[in-house]
């Protein structure tokens, strides 16, 4: 019975190594076996930008795994490219279905720096929808060609806003949402308590609208060779045919995206295409570095949760607080680029983060803050201490507010399934406060509204001490009002204007670093080992599986696998010659 049970475990153990570990042997036995192919000397780069981008790199280490890609990596490789004898160019797939307006002016910056190195871009645009996304056109339109598939229309372009409003909704469902927001730009909940736009939530939003608006109608007119108003009438003229398109100067050539490939390669003779993805750029390293503390999605607290293969993103306040810190810790590093794009979250988890960034300061690290396509509310506020502070023109940014609330559900339940909830508790008479089988009662209501308040003076004083303001001047930006870069630039709220490679920039400038002075650009969370995210997802232990993944390694060395066949074929042998005899 106990060799019957060692036997079932052995193949249960045997299973599992092969259907969990079994992966990681596969790759490793494909990594000492395959050598990567050396890369053509005459390269064309192509960069297909329709699907949807992360501002920054997934923390799992696996992630890539779901074919993703970040802006900082696509910004990093074309900044590697720009002084690479090796590449001639890049062939642009354009996004024409939607892409965050601050994101395309990095591309767009990244682009242009490209090929004031005298290297070009051609980009091809592939338009099929009902509505034509204006700031990947804007992210392309100074191409040295843009072409356009002559089937496809110029489709209307411009910025929308749809909000969905459920008040009447939750009503009719016997439901209610109650919210305390400060102030009156803080529509967070607007959705939810409202049936229409109020007065100051379309205000904000028509405001935020018309400054990204004219900022792309800008660019597109510098890109294009048009005058502003020449733009203007040309995008609100849409939509048109591809040919009418080429008239007005939006477009140079017509044409299907075989036609445009063709056309970038026969820019330099004996050219190869190599994706964006595979290009590999040689390392940086030596000189100084500069740290980045990458910060993306929403503000939490609590343990870090990401998925295996999701690139998914969350602002955990524990890790990144961590990294604020240990990028304070590391000597080599002379300053800190805080890369963040946060709608918000958390006050205690933004406070954390807040306290770690301040603590590193103190520590003598300068720290600049690089806003990605929003910094909002959380986001702004862990923002407040930074020695500068850098967004696109685009970003949105401020939201400098605060609010909360509940759904109220019991009376639904009751209604629509017959149940009857009934509460026992002990302790505080609050204890029930947020219950979601009825409304706040007067004294629960005073509470919360009273806890809402006191973190809105808490955060108007953080700006108007980090941004050097007196509280009247910070709370005449606050109100909860989101404005782009640009708009908080002019009120104060930001230092410049510019993407990722302007905060590098910034940062070199306070650590006094010169600017042709070579520096590393090193990441932090530091990205997680392949085998630790391994044993957190199965608790297999990390030393294990690499263990056998270095096994593998050592088993497809050929001097060993000789060796091995020798020991097989010797012990054949002595079998062969004990056969038949009773060996104890």
């Amino acid at each position: 019975m106990k060799q019957f049970l060692i036997t079932v475990a052995g193949v249960l153990t045997g299973l599992l190594l092969f259907l969990f570990i079994g992966p990681f042997l596969l790759i490793g036995m494909i990594a000492a076996s395959v050598q990567p192919p050396a890369q053509p000397s005459h390269m064309v780069l192509t960069l297909d930008l329709r699907e949807e981008m992360t501002d920054q790199r997934p923390a799992s280490p696996f992630a890539a795994l779901s074919g993703g890609t970040s802006l900082l990596d696509t910004l990093a490789r074309i900044e590697a490219a720009r002084t690479d004898d090796a590449v001639e160019g890049i062939f642009i797939r354009a996004n024409t279905g939607g892409m965050p307006a601050a994101q395309a002016e990095e591309l767009r910056a990244a682009l242009a720096a490209f090929r004031q190195s005298g290297k070009f871009v051609v980009a091809h645009l592939q338009n099929d929808g009902v509505r034509m996304g204006m700031p990947g056109y804007m992210a392309i339109a100074d191409s040295d060609e843009v072409w356009l598939q002559e089937s496809s229309e110029f489709m209307p372009m411009g910025l929308t806003s749809e909000v969905t409003f459920f008040a009447g909704t939750l009503q009719r469902y016997h439901m209610q949402a109650q919210f305390e927001q400060r102030e009156d730009y803080k529509n967070g909940p607007n959705s939810l308590t409202q049936r229409d736009f109020t007065p100051a939530h379309r205000e904000a939003t028509l405001g935020l609208m018309t400054g990204i608006y004219t900022n792309m109608l800008a660019n597109i007119a510098v890109d294009r060779g048009i005058t502003p108003d020449q733009a203007r009438a040309a995008v609100e003229a849409t939509p048109f045919s591809a040919q009418r398109a080429r008239e007005l100067g939006l477009v140079d050539q017509l044409g299907r995206p075989e036609e445009a490939e063709r056309a970038a390669l026969a820019r330099v003779e004996n050219s190869e295409l190599v994706d964006m993805a595979e290009y590999r750029p040689s390392p940086h390293t030596g000189g100084r570095a500069i740290a980045v503390v990458q910060g993306e999605g929403a503000i939490v607290s609590g343990p870090a949760e990401d998925g295996f293969f999701s690139d998914e993103q969350m602002m955990n306040s524990d890790r990144i607080a961590r990294a604020l810190l240990d990028a304070s810790e590391d000597e080599d590093v002379a300053a800190i680029v805080f890369r963040v794009s946060s709608p918000g979250g958390s006050v205690v988890a933004s406070d954390q983060i807040l306290a770690a960034l301040r603590t590193a300061q103190e520590r003598g690290k300068r720290v600049v803050v690089s806003m990605g396509d929003v910094a909002a509310s959380g986001g702004y506020y862990v923002s407040t201490f930074a020695d500068e502070i850098v967004a696109s023109p685009s970003t949105i940014t401020g939201s400098i507010g605060v609010y909360g609330g509940k759904l109220i559900i019991g009376p639904a339940m009751d209604h629509y399934l017959s149940t009857n909830t009934e509460t026992i508790s002990v302790g505080s008479p609050l204890v029930e406060m947020f219950t979601s089988e009825r409304p706040f009662n007067q004294a629960e209501r005073a509470a919360f509204a009273g806890f809402i308040d006191r973190t809105y003076t808490t955060f108007i004083g953080l700006v108007a001490e980090g941004r050097e303001m007196t509280p009247e001047q910070a709370r005449a930006v606050a109100g909860g009002r989101v404005w782009t870069g640009q708009q908080a630039l002019e009120r104060g709220l930001v230092d410049h204007i510019g993407g990722f490679s302007v905060a590098v920039q910034r940062a070199r400038a306070l650590a006094g670093i010169a600017d042709d002075a070579q520096v590393e650009l090193r990441y932090f969370p530091q990205a997680e080992s392949p085998f630790k995210s391994f044993e957190r997802l199965f608790g297999v232990s990390a030393q294990s599986a690499e263990a056998l993944v270095q096994l593998n390694a050592v088993l497809s060395d050929p001097r060993v696998r000789r060796s091995m066949a020798a020991l097989r074929e010797e012990d054949a042998n002595v079998r062969a010659e004990t056969e038949g005899y009773d060996i104890r």
